[in-house]
């Protein structure tokens, strides 16, 4: 079978170690491999937009170029899905926390105030090399949270590995009041927009293949 073959199921694999994105991606039903680059994800720009998306891209690109030898003398073609995160309060960026007092200094931040959170998603397709990178922002309310609650969710840990010391999907819950836009980009992989792109690139999803 060739790769245009419509019988063949392209080869998916998550350029993520994030528990959140491969849980998101399962529950999709997608069969996929993880395999996490050792990008570097530091970057110098103050652009959110900017950052999601080339992170992202850099990431899938990366995992890519390290598979492509056996997507070349494949007889399918290979997807690769990359994807960053940031947390955006007025022009800071919030990454994930270093240590305990960072997580702290974040969510104290946070506190009464609205914010954005940007993903960027990219899509490499082998052997063609074809990319699509896309972006998108949610608007996320907190509710005012005293110190006592905070110092509390931080010792739980949940906090550290997150981008904006939170996690919407856990504990993190009862901070927030109000969210617009897409609830799975805040926690990490925007899965409608995602699912687009994994159509357009030939990936039956639910069912569904890409509209003609």
């Amino acid at each position: 079978m060739s790769s245009s073959d419509p019988n063949v199921v392209p080869r998916l694999v998550l350029a993520s170690g994030s528990p959140r994105r491969r849980e998101l991606l399962g529950k999709l039903g997608l069969q996929f491999e993880v395999i996490v680059s050792d990008l570097d994800e530091s970057i110098a720009s103050t652009d959110p937009a900017f950052i999601v998306k080339d992170l992202a891209s850099a990431k899938a690109l990366a995992v890519a170029e390290s598979i492509k030898g056996a997507a070349d003398n494949g007889s399918s073609k290979s997807l690769v899905l990359g994807a960053d995160t940031i947390v955006v309060l007025d022009d800071d960026i919030l990454g994930k926390p270093q240590d305990r007092a960072e997580a702290v200094q974040m969510l104290t931040k946070l506190s009464g105030r609205l914010h954005q959170v940007f993903t960027g998603v990219s899509l490499v397709e082998l052997p063609s090399g074809k990319v699509s990178t896309i972006y998108t922002v949610t608007d996320v309310h907190f509710r005012e949270i005293d110190a006592r609650e905070i110092e509390a969710y931080v010792d739980t840990g949940e906090p550290m590995d997150k981008a904006g010391a939170y996690a919407l999907q856990g504990i993190a819950s009862l901070f927030v009041c109000k969210i617009d836009g897409c609830y799975t980009n805040v926690i990490g992989l925007p899965i409608p927009d995602t699912v687009q792109l994994l159509r357009q690139h030939g990936l039956e999803v639910m069912g569904m293949g890409a509209k003609a």
